[in-house]
Order: C-alpha cells, then sequence, then structure tokens
C-alpha cells in the first residue's frame, strides 16, 4: 500500500507540473515532465517489488533461526568445543573441593591437628589417595576434550630434564606399590622448552602403564642430547622394563601403547593424553619389544640446544 500511494502522489505532482509547463513550453516541457516522471516511477516500482511489500530493505537479510541452526549442525568443530567448555567449567567446579580433601589430609597426616594412630592414618592416606586419584582423572578428561577439540593450550617454558626426571619417579613411586623405578640421567643436559605439568603428567602416565603391564622394575634413562635429521637438539627418556615373567606379551604392552584408545580404562586414556601433549610439543613416543623380554619405551622433546 505504500508504494501505490506514493505513486499515486508523484503521479498527480507530475501531471500538474506538465499541465503548468505545457502552457509556455508546450510540446518541449511537456517530453521533459513526462521523462522524468516515467524515470521516477520505474524506481518506486522496483523498490516496492524488491521490498516494500514485506517492510524489509532486500540489501540486509536476516538469516533465519533454521538457516542458523543447519549452520552449526554442518560445522563439526561446534559441538567439540561446547563440550571442552563444559566439561572445562566442569572440572573447575570438581577441583576445588578435591584440593581441599588433598590439603586437609597433608595436614591431618602432618600431625597440625593431633597425633593420628595407625588406623586413622592409614584412612587418611587412603581418602587422599581417592581424592587425587580422581583429581588425575578429571584432569584427564578435560584435557582430552581439549585435545579432541583444538583448544588445548600449553604453558611451555625452558624446564631442566634432571627436575623432570626428579618429580616423576616421584609421582611413579606414590601410585605404584611393590616396584621399584630407578633414574639414570647423564650430566650435562640442556633444558627442555615444554609445558612442565604436563609433560610430567605424561611421563608418569607412561611409566605407570609400562610397570603395571609388565610386573617389571623399571629404569627412567635420560641420554646426553642428539639432533635430527634437520639438525634440530632433542633428548630422550628410555622407560627400560626387563621382564622377569615369561608370560608377560610384550607385544600387547606395545599396542597398548601405540593405541591406547583400545582400551576403555583411566590409564589408557592417561596415556592417549600423553601422547597427545608430547606430540604437540614436537616429540615422539614409540615403544620397542626385545627379544630377551626387554621392553623400551622412548619419549623425545625438544631442548635449547640450537
Amino acid at each position: 500500500m505504500t508504494g501505490r500511494l506514493a505513486l499515486s502522489i508523484v503521479a498527480a505532482y507530475f501531471a500538474g507540473v506538465w499541465a503548468l509547463l505545457a502552457l509556455e513550453y508546450r510540446v518541449f516541457g511537456a517530453i521533459v515532465v513526462w521523462s522524468c516522471g516515467t524515470a521516477l516511477g520505474l524506481v518506486i516500482l522496483r523498490t516496492r517489488d524488491g521490498g516494500a511489500e514485506t517492510g524489509a530493505p532486500p540489501a540486509f537479510p536476516r538469516p533465519s533461526l533454521q538457516a542458523s541452526v543447519a549452520e552449526h549442525a554442518a560445522d563439526p568443530e561446534v559441538p567439540e568445543r561446547q563440550r571442552a567448555r563444559f566439561l572445562g567449567a566442569l572440572g573447575h567446579e570438581l577441583r576445588n573441593p578435591l584440593n581441599s580433601i588433598t590439603g586437609f589430609s597433608d595436614m591431618l597426616l602432618s600431625g597440625a591437628e593431633g597425633a593420628l594412630n595407625g588406623e586413622q592414618e592409614q584412612s587418611v592416606q587412603t581418602i587422599r589417595a581417592s581424592a587425587e586419584r580422581l583429581l588425575r582423572l578429571v584432569t584427564t578428561v578435560v584435557d582430552q576434550a581439549r585435545v579432541e577439540a583444538g583448544t588445548l593450550r600449553l604453558q611451555q617454558q625452558w624446564v631442566p630434564v634432571g627436575e623432570l626426571v626428579g618429580e616423576s619417579t616421584r609421582f611413579v613411586r606414590s601410585r605404584v606399590e611393590n616396584q621399584t623405578i630407578e633414574s639414570e640421567v647423564a650430566e650435562g643436559l640442556p633444558r627442555a622448552f615444554v609445558d612442565r605439568q604436563r609433560t610430567i603428567q605424561a611421563l608418569v602416565s607412561l611409566a605407570v602403564l609400562v610397570m603395571r603391564s609388565s610386573g617389571a622394575q623399571v629404569l627412567l634413562r635420560v641420554a646426553p642430547p642428539r639432533r635430527d635429521q634437520v639438525g634440530r637438539g632433542f633428548v630422550q627418556f628410555d622407560l627400560i622394563a626387563q621382564l622377569r615373567d615369561a608370560s608377560v606379551d610384550t607385544l600387547a604392552i606395545v599396542e597398548r601403547l601405540e593405541r591406547p584408545t583400545t582400551r576403555a580404562d583411566a590409564l589408557s586414556l592417561e596415556v592417549s593424553v600423553a601422547r597427545s601433549i608430547i606430540e604437540a610439543q614436537g616429540g615422539r613416543i614409540w615403544a620397542e619389544a626385545g627379544t630377551a623380554g626387554s621392553l623400551r619405551v622412548c619419549t623425545t622433546l625438544p631442548t635449547s640446544a640450537s
């Protein structure tokens, strides 16, 4: 209706002007007015047909709700990132009470609230170990979701290799009972450019898997740095296990290390995240099964050597 009213007003206006000009300029004036009126009328008609009837300018169409839903559904990264954000928020809410549990447990074990008898100390240690295990699982699940969504952010810094080995072996001893892990670190090793916390977590996960799967003692050995084919320096961590039980299937252990997601358990999930973290920092992980019942798991990390 708006377009038709505007067209009627313009037509009446030009009709009046045509009549006035025709008295003075006759034919020439009439032709000029008729040409201008025709051009303006065509513009008004085109505007009315393109968007006047809908009440919205055609140059800026609004996307419909259905189109927006289809666009988000076609993007495979959107649900992965939404899940990573959800698990990140959930992990944050779970870490706070779990950290409180471990903190109060440490306070009780230190005797700050009075001495504990043997039974009480064992109970508190069980509580602390359970909270620490759940905290580790929450961190692993959140990191796995971030890896799949491509949103995992590493906080890399220069870390002495000896510190990585020392903290890793300490955590391994607290997780695996009745087995030992020894370390052997070469002198004068350069620093590694890694995410300290996540790299230690990765080394611990690999060592725990080897020890629990083999039942053998493990040696964590770090040799002097070397260079790859393009001249970049790297340091290699070797987890060496000498199997005494002939029934242990070393190939099964290698397969579990190479393809950890084939088994649905917490430790396999840790190994999967460990592989992703090591590779994201420019390193590698592989396993070798020896003929004499030996197993070696190798991990490389870039160093500060140029």
